[in-house]
């Protein structure tokens, strides 16, 4: 049977429409991806690979201990050209203390909010330094990432959760870091076998660097530890219940092996710190 000349031309302007479609891509949408401090991303928003071993966690409601300081990396994609603004709102307001970076490899460059700047059209990673001062009330915040490149707005919202945990006064001790090359939770690790295995790391520092933060970080933790330990009625138990969120069996077993990658990936570590704030809590 023929077709009617008005069907045959509606055919040809849908055949016409589906290759101009699939000939022309559309713009990429901007969008707003959060991680945790142990997930680095590449310019195409892609996980390193010595970061990708396990399915990354979600952060939609993240634990924090008052008194301290908090990670997280915000991933953003504008379009090339356009000029974007990156917020960081929280309610109530006030109640936390956000300090914004840009990332440039380990290196990390001071910027004020609202960021403002031109897209690149490739993924663009920020640091997000969270501080909660140590008489914050016990309570949840409201904190939001938001993205506007003249598209409308694009928010990512996380519901934080302030413990009753406050870690106390302490010096940052210094030292020479793993290099950037190596795992995110390298740092981390390190840290950690000083606590737990008494070792002892190589003087050093890297200032304004990633590393430098994630061990700031690990030795809040640690302080926690400590202060868990200065009560514990049970001391071995407590250590033992650290080693085995680290995924380890005894202390010296853990101390005593190579490090393996985690069925967790290098987020194992996150494990850790959820039973410290947890027990400093109760």
């Amino acid at each position: 049977m023929l077709l009617s000349q008005d069907l045959e031309i509606a055919l040809a302007r849908t055949i016409l429409t589906l290759a101009l479609a699939l000939l022309v891509q559309p713009a990429a949408a901007q969008t707003v991806q959060i991680y945790s401090e142990f997930r680095r991303v590449d310019v195409k928003g892609e996980i390193l690979p010595q970061d990708r071993a396990g399915k990354p966690r979600e952060i939609l409601s993240p634990e924090f201990v008052r008194n301290g300081f908090h990670s997280l990396r915000a991933v953003i994609r504008a379009a090339k050209g356009k000029w974007y603004t990156l917020h960081v709102s929280q309610n109530p307001e006030e109640s936390l203390q956000v300090t914004i970076y840009r990332e440039k490899g380990d290196s990390l460059e001071l910027l004020k909010q609202p960021v403002q700047a031109q897209g690149t059209g490739a993924a663009e990673s920020f640091w997000l330094d969270v501080f909660v001062p140590p008489l914050a009330a016990v309570r949840r915040v409201r904190l939001e990432v938001q993205l506007n490149d003249g598209s409308g707005w694009v928010i990512y919202p996380m519901e934080v959760r302030l413990l009753a945990a406050i870690v106390p006064r302490h010096n940052p001790l210094g030292a020479a870091l793993p290099p950037p090359s190596e795992p995110a939770d390298a740092t981390v690790r390190q840290a950690l076998r000083e606590y737990l295995c008494k070792e002892k790391p190589a003087a050093g520092s890297a200032p304004g660097s990633m590393r430098e933060l994630m061990r700031r970080n690990a030795r809040q933790d640690i302080t926690l530890a400590r202060a868990l330990e200065a009560k514990s009625a049970d001391k071995e138990k407590l250590l033992l219940s650290i080693v085995q969120a680290a995924g380890g069996d005894s202390v010296t077993g853990w101390c005593g092996a190579a490090p393996a990658v985690s069925p967790f990936g290098t987020e194992w570590y996150l494990r850790v710190r959820d039973f410290i704030y947890r027990e400093a809590s109760r």
